[in-house]
């Protein structure tokens, strides 16, 4: 009788370890395909607006620059540039029109190159 017993307690317990396994694996499966499926439209564009902005450049007017970052200021992204002189020159973009527009030309606002 003892043998028999402990026979059904070993059958027992493999069956709720499968069980758990299952468990487990069907989680595991949900998880990984609800994180990997493209997101909802209306989520939107998810990157940094600086990013998007970025690709608007007018690459044509900055050719010779060095870019000195990207910053958000009340919402509005800039940008700067310095040119071989250490003149700062600083865009403002429009999201409406997707155009970048000069707001400020600084002597030396980037270094002055002799010093």
């Amino acid at each position: 009788m003892f043998s028999s017993d402990k026979k059904q307690e070993v059958i027992i317990l493999n069956l709720v370890c499968l069980n758990l396994i299952q468990i487990i694996l069907c989680v595991t499966i949900f998880l990984l395909i609800t994180s990997c499926g493209i997101p909802p439209e209306d989520w939107g564009d998810t990157k940094p607006k600086w990013i998007m902005a970025s690709q608007y450049l007018p690459k044509e007017k900055l050719q010779g620059l060095r870019n000195a970052g990207f910053f958000d200021i009340k919402g509005k992204i800039y940008t700067q540039h310095c040119d071989s002189h250490g003149n700062m020159i600083r865009h403002k973009f429009d999201e409406e029109y997707k155009l970048w527009k000069q707001v400020k030309y600084e002597t030396h606002g980037c270094g002055d190159p002799d010093a």
